[in-house]
């Protein structure tokens, strides 16, 4: 054997160390980066692998039910489903395919579908909804093909349900879902995407104890997204159950009277104050809302001019027309202006300040008295009234009745009419107040406003024995899921009239022969077995002038005059108040006291079957 030469010994072992120096180098840069990994940012990275393997899943909470004063359920929950999004588990390869098949199974774009994907919100290993309210089809075909489309899954969730549609639609109110703007504000930090809230109504007032309490649940998943185990789970809490003073029975039958005209019809219970009816027309279908509506359909019920979404019933602000004539007989018996015997003669007007301020019947009434001034409804006997005590004397004795200002019912947005006064026109229109508009305050037209609530809340009073004005009650207590009372919601008094008990005998004798005075205006309201008390009225509307002295049905729907009647029965013990107004109805007496006597017909015959009194079956 021939030994190797020095040089190439040599040159070998160079190449050794280097190989060597390389290992060494690798092994070393391999160890750091192992250290790095699992030392530097090994906590991150084990919430990360946690996370893929861990779905954290949000169980909203079932919202508490509504229901009327006997039980009936007027609003509760159904299970719905939705498909909901795992952004992190959606496949990379093929995605393209990904997206077409699922946009196809839920009816959408893959445009919309990627948009869900990309858009900014929840972590990617959280679920974000894709579409909501899946129908049996879809349903079908996503559990179908569940191991073809990862990252897609369809979650059951509690969704309101209306079981009366259109009945009560404004009172209850609906509910929508949250926004993304809504997210970003600190009231409503316990909210999560997908959230639904109340927007309107009692949906809206008594949102807190309606709508419970989330869960939620960490649930194991494989790769593909197929739940292998619940590892964890908190079960949501189901919102509390608000039980209303409303009578559904009497409310259908008000609803129906009321049949396809534009107006309200409000019913309070004179001893409580109880609301047992709070109609407002046309209405809307909250399970309509509820799904959600489309852009332009949302946008023809905002711009439909008859306002289907406006609770007329506390919202509504109409001339009172002659029903002011009970406030305004008060205060001139009050100030000491009038008394009983005190005359005027009609003759059809009343001249004053170089015109005619005509009464409505035009041959005119002759000599009349209180008691025949309320019972015909003459107009003249209150011009004069209105003169002699001046606007600021009748803004002073009327808001005592709460007309004027909120009755502070427990529903949103409620407005509170408004009586003038001198101070009042110098602020709102910088002009001093003229005596010639203190006429037509007198009859309640010109500044004066009501809503049907106040309307009904003032007759309540008059009817009351001792002269109560009485809360609106509308909630009258919260329950647990189980039906346990939780809280209790106590009629309230919120003080009494400043009248005298003769003054008050005395404007309710003349309202009982409003309906059952041979010349009264409301006859058309009389009730057998079942005596009504009330006052009429009609309330004007600005008419083009080759429109004065037409028939009713000869001017265009908007030109006509207001039809109210408001009253409380049985007159000689008092149960039960209304309000009854529609818009654009013509008389008060022909066209508002045939609703309002279906009503007093409908709450005698459930009084007689012991349904209604009082808010316990008897």
């Amino acid at each position: 054997m021939i030994p190797s030469p020095p040089m190439g010994r040599k040159r070998l072992r160079a190449r050794f160390a280097t190989a060597v120096s390389l290992v060494a180098l690798a092994f070393a840069g391999l160890s750091l980066r192992l250290a790095y990994l699992q030392v530097y940012r090994g906590a991150e990275y084990r919430h990360l692998s946690e996370n893929n393997r861990i779905r954290v899943e949000r169980r909203p909470a079932p919202r508490g039910m509504i229901l009327d004063r006997r039980g009936e359920i007027l609003a509760d929950v159904r299970a719905s489903f939705d498909a909901q999004l795992v952004p992190q588990e959606v496949p990379t390869e093929g995605r393209g395919r990904w997206l077409a098949e699922v946009a196809q199974i839920l009816g959408l774009t893959p445009d919309a579908v990627r948009d869900s994907l990309a858009r900014p919100g929840p972590p990617p290993w959280e679920p974000r909804t894709l579409k909501r309210r899946l129908d049996r089809t879809q349903m079908a075909q996503l559990e179908a093909h569940r191991l073809e489309l990862p990252g897609v899954i369809a979650r059951a969730v509690p969704v309101r349900h209306y079981p009366f549609g259109e009945l009560l639609g404004p009172t209850l109110g609906y509910v929508g879902a949250i926004s993304g703007r809504e997210l970003g504000e600190p009231a409503f930090a316990e909210y999560a995407p997908g959230d639904y809230l109340g927007r309107t109504g009692l949906e809206w007032a008594w949102e807190g104890p309606l709508r419970g309490e989330a869960g939620g649940a960490q649930v194991e998943v494989d790769v593909r997204g197929r739940q292998l185990r619940v590892l964890a789970s908190r079960p949501a809490r189901p919102g509390r159950n608000l039980v209303l003073t409303i009578d559904r029975r009497l409310q259908e039958a008000a609803e129906a009277a009321l049949g396809d005209q534009v107006g309200s019809v409000v019913v309070l219970e004179v001893a409580t104050g109880d609301v047992l009816a709070l109609v407002s027309k046309p209405s809307i279908d909250p399970n309509r809302l509820a799904r959600g509506v489309a852009a332009d359909e949302w946008k023809a019920l905002v711009e439909d001019p008859r306002h289907p979404l406006q609770n007329r019933a506390i919202r509504g602000q109409y001339p009172p027309g002659s029903t002011f004539k009970v406030a305004m007989a008060l205060a001139g018996l009050a100030e000491g202006a009038i008394t009983p015997r005190t005359e005027a003669f009609c003759s059809g007007a009343l001249p004053f300040a170089g015109r005619d301020y005509r009464c409505w019947k035009r041959t005119g009434h002759g000599a009349v008295d209180l008691q025949k001034a309320l019972i015909e409804s003459c107009d003249v006997y209150f011009y004069q009234l209105g003169l002699d005590l001046g606007v600021d004397t009748i803004h002073r004795w009327t808001t005592e009745l709460g007309l004027g200002r909120p009755t502070e019912i427990d529903l949103p947005g409620e407005k509170g009419g408004l009586v003038p006064s001198k101070r009042w026109k110098r602020r709102a229109r910088g002009e001093p107040w003229y005596a010639g508009e203190t006429l037509s305050v007198a009859i309640g037209q010109g500044y004066v406003l009501a809503t049907p609530l106040q309307l009904a809340a003032m007759t309540a009073a008059v009817a009351h024995p001792m002269g109560a004005r009485m809360w609106p009650r509308i909630v009258s207590r919260i329950e647990d899921p189980d039906g346990r009372a939780v809280q209790e919601v106590p009629p309230r008094e919120l003080g009494r009239l400043p009248f005298q008990r003769i003054h008050l005998d005395q404007v309710r004798r003349a309202m009982r022969q409003v309906v059952a005075g041979e010349h009264g205006t409301a006859r058309k309201a009389e009730v057998d077995g079942f005596p009504v008390a009330g006052k009429t009225g009609t309330a004007q509307v600005i008419k083009m002038p080759s429109e004065q002295g037409l028939a009713d049905r000869e001017i265009p729907w908007e030109h006509r005059d207001h039809a109210l009647f408001v009253g409380y029965a049985p007159a000689d013990d008092p149960r039960i108040a209304f309000a009854v107004v529609i818009e654009h109805g013509g008389h008060g007496g022909s066209a508002a006291g045939p609703v309002a006597r279906k009503v007093v017909e409908t709450y005698r015959d459930l009084e007689r079957e012991g349904v209604a009194r009082n808010g316990v079956d008897r």
